[in-house]
């Protein structure tokens, strides 16, 4: 009997939960998307197999964590995760992609986000998350803004994708720059369900 797998954090248009087994044949088939490897340091052809092993590797890792992103009727539209994770000086990497175009410019990016960062500031008791963003990406870097990232720096001609030489813009977000940001997008909206103890 198959079981409907829990929401781990609830926004309001999204969950992340769990990667399971089963999400792994559509993320792999969406690597192989020119659109989607694109914004990621991909440069052959993805495996099934291939990706098994990362994401094996990825949620068994402690500095590791990953969430697949779902709409609330279950449909799997993305991938979201924290990496890099430095439990001394209390950052993390952040990155993130969906799959089909359709999933795209709906705002699922910035609920996803949102959420991942009360799982971080609010619960890991990180004080920075961080990313980066090749410059053409212009809607990545939108949707970190509208999280309240804030561009640090820039790596010129840093990466080679697409017959040049692109800068990279890299993007930081401290937990007290968030805290207020985060308490006005969650302001009165009950599907929201984030763990919080229940005082009285």
């Amino acid at each position: 009997m198959s079981t409907t797998p829990t929401a781990f954090l609830r926004g309001k248009k999204v969950i992340l939960r769990a990667v399971m087994d089963s999400d792994i044949p559509l993320i792999a088939n969406w690597i192989n998307d020119p659109e989607i490897y694109l914004n990621l340091l991909v440069t052959k052809p993805n495996r099934e197999q291939d990706s098994r092993a990362r994401l094996e590797k990825f949620c068994t890792s402690d500095d590791t964590q990953m969430f697949s992103i779902c709409k609330h009727d279950g449909a799997l539209i993305g991938l979201m995760g924290m990496h890099e994770i430095d439990w001394v000086h209390r950052n993390a990497t952040s990155g993130a992609f969906f799959g089909s175009a359709e999933n795209r410019g709906h705002g699922y990016g910035v609920d996803a986000k949102m959420l991942m960062c009360y799982h971080a500031f609010c619960m890991l008791n990180l004080h920075k998350l961080y990313t980066h963003a090749y410059e053409f990406n212009k809607a990545s870097l939108r949707y970190n803004e509208k999280c309240g990232y804030r561009e640090e720096g820039r790596r010129r001609e840093h990466y080679f994708r697409a017959g040049r030489y692109w800068d990279v813009i890299e993007t930081g977000l401290l937990r007290s720059e968030w805290l207020p940001l985060w308490e006005e997008y969650r302001a009165n909206d009950p599907a929201i369900r984030v763990p919080e103890p229940k005082i009285g």
